[in-house]
């Protein structure tokens, strides 16, 4: 979305939006219903700070993450692909194919099946995580991920980890990494904060590691965890006092606590999708000049050596300990001149290129 919308400055940019299903319609207040419905236009315009993004909103489609069967899975998506061309069509006709070029967004199961309804327009795979480690395609995603490669001109990941998955497989494979929101992500103070307040910020899911969150801060009982994100794994029972999850909060207001921070931390644990995630959380962290305490779950000499990478519990303890206590307005400076370099508009001019 962040370079979606970039690129509008200078494109005119159509987005067909994610195929709600009927459990969607009946079960998640947050879609949007009237359009999906057609009870209103599928189609609507929003407006961002740098240009117009057309929306499409397909009919609803039937539910499959349930479906274990592989004929059953391609007879519906099948059906599923036919539902969702009635939308393609109504944006081809609006289109010169010729200068059109269609980004399938890390969803090859639908692109796929929705192939031969785009036609010969040139297609570009975006892929920006582990398709394999995802709840919603772990059961179909590979397989289709594989197959549709074949059908694109070219793929686009986010890591270099992701690059090195699809060197081999197909003739033209780059990576344009994540990057930054300086609007909203930027402070202009350098003083140092002395609130003994760590924070991270972001799902709690499979990928942080509650047992090393709980151990630094049992090890550490003098600085406050502050978690801010969704709660989408079981925490432990006995949980130490200095940790606080405070459940999702809206991007605008993230720079307010993360300013109050002493550092900034990322727990993840090390397994074959985190090993693929580039972490836009370390870019907006450093932006706000905060020092980044993280676990080698990914390769991130890209930030050498700005961030304290720690291979252990015990590690990440000291690592924690040392950056907060040789913190220095010089560091922060040089956090955020880094971060600058890796602005979203920065990242969608390398997109642009690449397509």
């Amino acid at each position: 979305m962040e370079i979606m919308t970039r690129l509008a400055k200078d494109h005119r940019v159509i987005m067909l939006d994610y195929h709600y299903t009927w459990k969607d319609v009946l079960r998640n207040k947050f879609i949007p219903k009237s359009q999906v419905l057609g009870k209103k236009n599928r189609t609507r315009k929003i407006e961002t700070e740098n240009g117009l993004v057309e929306v499409y909103n397909a009919m609803p489609v039937i539910p499959v993450n349930w479906i274990n069967n592989a004929a059953i899975f391609h007879l519906v998506m099948f059906i599923n692909a036919w539902f969702i061309s009635l939308s393609i069509k109504k944006i081809l006709k609006t289109v010169n194919k010729e200068y059109t070029v269609l980004v399938n967004a890390f969803n090859p199961i639908y692109g796929f099946f929705t192939r031969k309804y785009w036609g010969e327009i040139e297609r570009t795979y975006y892929c920006y995580d582990e398709i394999s480690g995802t709840e919603w395609a772990s059961k179909w995603g590979a397989e289709y991920e594989s197959k549709y490669i074949d059908q694109c001109d070219r793929i686009i990941t986010t890591s270099e980890q992701l690059k090195q998955k699809f060197i081999g497989k197909h003739a033209n494979v780059s990576c344009v990494k994540n990057g930054v929101n300086l609007s909203i992500f930027r402070s202009e103070s350098s003083e140092l904060t002395k609130s003994y307040k760590v924070g991270y910020v972001g799902a709690i899911d499979q990928r942080v590691d509650l047992d090393l969150l709980v151990q630094t801060a049992k090890a550490l009982p003098s600085l406050n965890f502050e978690m801010l994100g969704p709660v989408k794994a079981e925490l432990p029972e006995k949980l130490p006092e200095n940790i606080v999850f405070r459940g999702s909060v809206p991007q605008k207001e993230l720079p307010e606590s993360i300013q109050l921070w002493d550092a900034c931390i990322i727990p993840f644990v090390k397994t074959e999708l985190t090993k693929a995630i580039y972490p836009l959380k370390i870019n907006e962290y450093m932006a706000m000049g905060k020092p980044v305490i993280t676990t080698d779950f990914s390769d991130l000499s890209d930030f050498d050596p700005l961030i304290y990478v720690a291979e252990n519990t015990e590690d990440f303890v000291q690592g924690l300990k040392k950056e907060i206590q040789a913190n220095n307005r010089l560091k922060v400076q040089m956090r955020k001149h880094f971060a600058q370099q890796n602005s979203w508009e920065a990242r969608a001019n390398e997109f642009e290129k690449q397509i």
